[in-house]
């Protein structure tokens, strides 16, 4: 739970203080991708503390030491973690980067656009596109044609 605290004062440098320290943006279609993937409750948790833990000057870094280490640093165990590293890949969300991982950097905004553009170019060719995937529940309906429309009204 964040705790937002407003101060009023001039010398509050006129902001909104919250607790907690850095933030990444995500945009609408990211949160969707998110909600609609096929993913563990261990994987949802584990991406947003890699979310909290990214290196944001190298646009979605995230440091493993070992994965032990990383286990410890994030309060799963070892095995969830695996299985979620696994899953978050599979489904596009991250991909590996040496030893450690990315946070796929078109998913995660952190504030520098002309470096953020480097870092979508650098994606991995084959990394799984979280933002294709589709939904078995939901289906498409075509609209929108205003011809339809016109011809529907006339009959």
């Amino acid at each position: 739970m964040n705790d937002f605290t407003v101060h009023s004062s001039a010398s509050a440098a006129h902001g909104l203080w919250f607790r907690g320290g850095g933030f990444t943006t995500m945009g609408y279609a990211a949160h969707n991708a998110l909600a609609d993937a096929d993913l563990s409750v261990s994987a949802y948790k584990l991406f947003h503390k890699m979310c909290a833990l990214q290196n944001r000057k190298d646009h979605g870094l995230v440091l493993v030491e070992s994965q032990v280490k990383f286990a410890e640093q994030v309060g799963m165990s070892q095995a969830s973690v695996s299985r979620s590293l696994k899953q978050l890949a599979a489904q596009g969300f991250i991909y590996p980067d040496g030893r450690n991982w990315r946070i796929r950097p078109d998913f995660v905004f952190n504030g520098n656009g002309a470096a953020q553009g480097q870092a979508v170019q650098s994606i991995p060719a084959g990394t799984p596109d979280p933002y294709a995937g589709k939904r078995a529940d939901l289906k498409v309906v075509d609209g929108g044609d205003e011809s339809q429309e016109k011809d529907a009204d006339q009959t």
